[in-house]
């Protein structure tokens, strides 16, 4: 008798390992599901869409596809997860992508809504909503400026733009001549570019709703004053150009005079106006450009310097600054005067960047956590800041 139940005992325990076994590896299944909605009144269907369950890894991508029934629903049905794997799930609807990324760390997500629209190659949709524009610094050494700009673009329709098959039908940047070093960021996906007299053609869908694109290069000049010339193909509700003090005065009969702002602890001056139309041309005049000596002009042979605004932490601060300060002027323009100080210390070593890089790491999580962020542009940007402190990490060890 004593031999049975010890030998059921370890039946027992057997089974249960088994089950416990079963259970872990059940735990370890996720599922995807989801629909494919057209939001453009009087939209095309969505029946027979094929719909990617993406897996990347560090060697590369082992995607799943699918297709949706006639409700334009979908669904990725036990599937193995590995937490070494970004997920993601798109559709490509009339030649727009739209997508998003998945967290399946805590097991399978909600029902996902893939919202796609119609698509059209009029530019006439898009338009922008602010343009800003930072002439961060000068060189003397190559008689370069290093500029930054950021223009928010608006589709207010409902419909996505699609890029056209030629030049004349992409979304086209105007650049000074002489510009080089072109870096190029924004959160639409499947975004590239191509350079093309006088600047270069964004190669991505607009969907409705705000987007932001960042780029940045250098340009040369030739004198210590000049005027920078730009035409804003898309308008702007309010545009902004703004400079250091000690880098170059700034004036432009276009946006009127120039106004002082503090950011951080430095000294900048702003020129600005609101209502653009679409194709106006803006003059800025340039003064107290720093020039070359003569050795500087034989001796240089760096005539293509990148110029990449992710590539320390006080350009960016400064672009945050101007964000904010951009806020401000709106909300509080009538009552404005002096200069706007913004929270940000100016970084000028190590262990500043490092404040400054905390300071907007914890705005960056307060603004994604109060749902005023994305989750990919809250990644996208914390990845970007992360790396900065790795490398003072890197510097400090050397």
């Amino acid at each position: 008798m004593a031999i049975r139940l010890l030998a059921l005992a370890a039946s027992l325990a057997l089974a249960l390992l088994a089950v416990g076994g079963v259970t872990h590896a059940q735990s370890q299944l996720r599922t995807v599901e989801g629909v494919v909605q057209n939001a453009t009144q009087g939209g095309g269907e969505v029946s027979e869409q094929t719909v990617t369950l993406h897996r990347v890894t560090a060697t590369g991508f082992d995607d799943l596809t699918t297709t949706t029934d006639g409700t334009g629903a979908f669904s990725f049905t036990g599937f193995e997860f590995n937490p070494a794997v970004s997920y993601g799930v798109s559709v490509r609807y009339q030649e727009a992508i739209y997508g998003t990324d998945l967290d399946l760390a805590d097991g399978s997500p909600d029902p996902v809504v893939l919202t796609v629209y119609d698509g059209t190659s009029d530019d006439g949709i898009v338009s922008a909503g602010s343009a800003s524009l930072l002439l961060a610094d000068a060189d003397p050494s190559d008689q370069t400026l290093a500029a930054l700009e950021i223009i928010r673009l608006v589709n207010r329709s409902d419909r996505s733009y699609i890029p056209g098959e030629g030049v004349m039908e992409l979304l086209r940047f105007g650049l000074p001549p002489g510009a080089s070093g072109l870096v190029l960021d924004t959160a639409l996906i499947g975004a590239d570019y191509v350079q093309v007299d006088r600047g270069f053609a964004l190669l991505a869908s607009i969907p409705p709703g705000e987007h932001e694109i960042m780029f940045s290069y250098r340009f040369p000049y030739e004198a210590s004053s000049f005027t920078l010339e730009k035409t804003y193909r898309y308008g702007a509700e309010t545009v902004r150009v703004l400079a250091p003090e000690e880098v170059v005065a700034l004036s432009s009969p276009t946006l009127g005079p120039p106004s002082p702002v503090t950011i951080g602890e430095r000294q900048y001056q702003v020129v600005e106006s609101e209502g653009l139309t679409r194709g106006a041309e803006v003059s800025i005049d340039l003064d107290g450009l720093p020039m070359a000596s003569t050795g500087q002009q034989i001796g240089n042979r760096l005539p293509d310097l990148q110029f990449e605004y992710a590539a320390t932490a006080a350009l960016v601060a400064l672009m945050v600054g101007l964000l904010i300060y951009g806020a401000v002027w709106k909300t509080d323009r009538s009552s404005r005067s002096g200069s706007v100080a913004v929270a940000y210390e100016a970084p000028h070593q190590q262990d500043d960047e490092r404040v400054v890089i905390g300071q907007m790491i914890g705005d960056l999580t307060a603004s994604y956590e109060a749902g005023s962020l994305t989750e990919s542009d809250y990644r996208r940007r914390l990845s970007v800041l992360n790396a900065r402190l790795t490398s003072l990490a890197g510097d400090d060890s050397t």
